[in-house]
């Protein structure tokens, strides 16, 4: 674990060390950093280097110091870092993270597509579409507002009462276990964007946070287009990447 001493700047190397450790040991929210001595001894680095890494990694909300006590993963505030090269549902990617997400349902509901849902989609302007409307929380945190369409020639109409496990729901699971559906791929376009008035009414939220906006047409494995999703991710929760090769 131990850093080189190259060009780039210690204390962000040390930092960066410092986040892989606490991925690769799997702590939780509330769990204790090594000692500044031990971190020391580890990253292979002075004193100083190691104080300025967890002076970053606190300015960013990653850890918390507690004087007398030591570093502590954050309790309040979480920071996902995602590639958008492999498929999954947001409910997973969370859990990946060492957080269980908290899933508040707004509404469902059966309405007339839009111009973009009717080309996206596929579908004649005489075809409802059922759109569902959730919040996804972690940490205490709004993670991401989910809004998925999904033609009424794909799926029935189902009323929020009528879905099972509520709080562990998944729109990929819903899918495949009742209508036999599997989601192979999305084709997304990233927007940068601040709250929808839905969202001011609904969260607690200044109107000029921002937002990464995921407009995403799902596919199954002949090609088909079966949801038609726009989905806000926090900005101060999740970081995406995208390997880029020559």
């Amino acid at each position: 674990m131990k850093i080189k001493n190259e060009s780039v700047i210690l204390s962000q190397k040390a930092k960066e060390k410092i986040l892989e450790y606490i991925k690769i040991h799997e702590l939780r929210s509330g769990q204790k950093l090594p000692s500044e001595q031990k971190l020391q001894e580890m990253l292979g680095v002075s004193r100083y280097t190691v104080r300025e890494a967890l002076a970053l990694l606190q300015q960013e909300k990653y850890v918390t110091k507690i004087h007398g006590k030591g570093t502590f993963v954050n309790k309040k505030q979480i920071q996902i870092e995602s590639g958008l090269e492999k498929l999954e549902s947001i409910s997973e990617i969370i859990r990946s993270f060492g957080n269980e997400p908290d899933v508040v349902w707004l509404d469902i509901s059966v309405n007339a597509p839009t111009d973009d849902m009717i080309k996206q989609l596929k579908i004649t302007p005489d075809v409802n579409v059922i759109t569902f409307k959730r919040i996804i929380n972690a940490c205490d945190k709004v993670a991401v507002f989910c809004v998925d369409s999904i033609p009424t020639n794909i799926i029935k109409e189902i009323t929020y009462e009528e879905l099972d496990n509520k709080s562990k729901f998944s729109m990929f699971n819903y899918l495949k276990n009742n209508y036999n559906i599997e989601i192979e791929y999305a084709i997304t376009e990233i927007l940068p964007t601040t709250p929808t008035k839905e969202m001011l009414d609904k969260l607690d939220i200044d109107k000029n946070h921002m937002f990464l906006l995921l407009k995403q047409i799902h596919y199954n494995k002949e090609g088909k287009p079966i949801i038609y999703s726009d989905d806000y991710f926090n900005s101060n929760i999740f970081r995406f990447k995208v390997n880029r090769v020559k």
